[in-house]
C-alpha cells in the first residue's frame, strides 16, 4: 500500500478558510484504521510544509480558494503545480516553489505523486466557528468526494 500524507491547510478560526483543516479532521476519523494514511493540519502553505511530505509515496494538500463557485473542488496534479510561477523571495515561498525546491534538494525523498485539492470558498476573512451558508450546504458532498479520491489514490 502507498504511504500517503493528507495536509489540510487553513486557519481554523476563519469562517471558510477553515475548510482544509476541517476536512482533514473528519477524514482522520473515517480512515482511523488505515496505518498508511497520515493526516496533518497547517496554517500556511509555504516552505514549512516541505519536511512534512518527505518520504511519502503521495502527498495530498487540501486548501481553500476564493471563488464564485463555492464548494467547487479543483484538482491540480504535480505537473500542473510545477508549471505555476515561482516566488522570487525564499521568505515568502509559494506552493510551486516549495515543491520545486524539494525536487532539487531531496529528489529521492519527495513523493512521486502530489495532488493539490482547492475548494471554492466565499469568506476567508471573518472570525467564526461556522462556514458560510453556501459552503455549509456543500460540505457533506465535498467530504464524500475527497474521501473517494483518497480511497482511489491510497490503494
Amino acid at each position: 500500500m502507498k504511504k500517503v500524507i493528507v495536509l489540510g491547510i487553513g486557519n481554523p478560526y476563519l469562517k471558510d478558510d477553515r475548510v482544509g483543516p476541517r476536512i482533514v479532521e473528519d477524514l482522520e476519523k473515517i480512515f482511523n484504521d488505515r496505518d498508511n494514511i497520515i493526516f496533518e493540519t497547517f496554517y500556511s502553505s509555504g516552505i514549512e510544509l516541505l519536511d512534512s511530505i518527505l518520504d511519502y509515496d503521495c502527498a495530498i494538500f487540501i486548501d481553500s480558494i476564493i471563488s464564485e463557485d463555492i464548494g467547487k473542488i479543483t484538482y491540480l496534479t504535480l505537473e500542473e503545480i510545477i508549471s505555476l510561477p515561482e516566488t522570487s523571495s525564499p521568505h515568502s515561498t509559494n506552493f510551486s516553489t516549495m515543491i520545486k525546491l524539494g525536487m532539487k534538494i531531496s529528489p529521492d525523498r519527495m513523493p512521486s505523486e502530489i495532488l493539490f485539492i482547492a475548494i471554492g470558498i466565499k469568506d476567508p476573512f471573518t472570525f467564526s466557528d461556522d462556514f458560510s451558508s453556501e459552503l455549509e450546504d456543500s460540505y457533506k458532498n465535498i467530504l464524500r468526494v475527497i474521501n473517494e479520491k483518497i480511497l482511489s489514490i491510497s490503494t
